[in-house]
C-alpha cells in the first residue's frame, strides 16, 4: 500500500514550521548555560500566584468549560469589549487556524506582509490555500498600493500584525480602515499590544469582517501554556465556536489567565521593564 498516494498533494509537498528550540534541548547540545532571546518569550516568568493556584487547583480530572465562561467574562473586563465577540484558543495560533479553516477553500488566497509571522504562511498552506506575499516598504511600513493591487476574486483574508512581528511598526487606524473597507476578512494580530499601547479592538463591533488576535505568550509571561484569544464581530464568533475543539484550552491554562488578570499591575511592571532594556540595548 501506497500511502503517499492518499495524502492531499499540497500537504505532501510541505515543509514543515520551524519551531524554536525548548532551552532545555539547547542547553543540553551546547553545554552551556542559554540566555534565549529567538521566540520573544518573557524573562521575567509569569505571575509569581500562578504556581501556588495551580498547585491547588482541584479538578484537573474534569474537562474544561467548552464555553469558556469565566475566562470570557474576565478577558470582557479587560478589553471592554463584549463577552459574545471574545473566544479563546491554544495559543492565538490555533485561532489564526481556526479563522483559515472557516474561510478558505482550496484555490483560494490569503494576503501576508512580509517579514512577519511565519504562522500565516503556515496555516494557509495547511488549510489548502495559496499565499499571497506583499513585502513592505523600506521602512517595513504595510505597501498599501500593492496590497490593493494584489487583491482578486480568490482573496478571501489579509493578515496584519501591530506591532509587527519582528519590524515592531504600528499600523493605523486609517489602514485598518481602508483594508476592511475592501470586504476581505482582515485579522490583526496584536500579540504585543501590551507592549506597543496601541489597538484597533475598538473597531471590531463596527465592522463585520475585522479581527483582532491577541496573546498572554509574551507580556504575561504564559507561552508554555498556550493560551490567545480574539476580539470577533459576533457573528464570525458564533462559527468558531462551532468549529472549534471542545476543550482547546486546558484547565490551567484558563486558571493562569484569570489569576494574571487578577495581578495585572505586577505583570505591567515587567511589560515596562522589558521596555526600559530594549531602549538601553539599541
Amino acid at each position: 500500500m501506497n500511502v503517499k498516494k492518499l495524502i492531499r498533494p499540497e500537504l505532501e509537498a510541505l515543509v514543515g514550521y520551524t519551531p524554536i528550540e525548548p532551552i532545555d534541548v539547547l542547553g543540553q547540545r551546547t553545554g552551556a548555560k542559554i540566555i534565549k532571546l529567538d521566540g520573544n518569550e518573557n524573562p521575567y516568568g509569569c505571575s509569581p500566584k500562578i504556581y501556588q493556584a495551580l498547585a491547588n487547583y482541584p479538578y484537573y480530572h474534569i474537562y474544561p468549560d467548552p464555553e469558556q465562561r469565566k475566562l470570557r467574562q474576565a478577558l470582557e473586563q479587560y478589553t471592554g469589549l463584549k463577552y459574545e465577540s471574545i473566544i479563546c484558543g491554544s495559543g492565538s495560533d490555533e485561532l489564526i487556524d481556526l479563522v483559515l479553516r472557516l474561510f478558505l477553500q482550496p484555490g483560494d488566497e490569503a494576503i501576508n506582509c512580509s517579514p512577519t509571522f511565519g504562522m500565516y504562511p503556515f496555516s494557509t498552506k495547511i488549510c489548502g490555500g495559496n499565499l499571497v506575499d506583499v513585502p513592505r516598504d523600506k521602512d517595513f511600513a504595510i505597501d498599501m498600493d500593492g496590497v490593493k493591487k494584489a487583491l482578486s476574486e480568490k482573496t478571501k483574508v489579509i493578515f496584519i500584525t501591530s506591532p509587527n512581528n519582528p519590524t515592531g511598526n504600528l499600523v493605523t487606524e486609517q489602514e485598518i480602515i481602508e483594508l476592511v473597507n475592501t470586504g476581505r476578512i482582515v485579522v490583526l494580530d496584536e500579540a504585543y499590544f501590551e507592549f506597543g499601547g496601541v489597538t484597533m479592538a475598538n473597531l471590531v463591533p463596527n465592522y463585520p469582517n475585522l479581527i483582532v488576535l491577541r496573546t498572554f505568550s509574551k507580556w504575561a509571561g504564559l507561552a508554555g501554556l498556550r493560551i490567545g484569544y480574539g476580539i470577533f464581530p459576533v457573528e464570525i464568533a458564533n462559527y468558531l465556536m462551532r468549529i472549534k475543539q471542545p476543550y482547546n484550552v486546558s484547565v490551567a491554562a484558563q486558571a493562569a489567565v484569570l489569576v494574571s488578570l487578577a495581578d495585572i499591575e505586577y505583570l505591567r511592571s515587567n511589560v515596562k521593564k522589558i521596555a526600559a532594556e530594549r531602549e538601553r540595548l539599541f
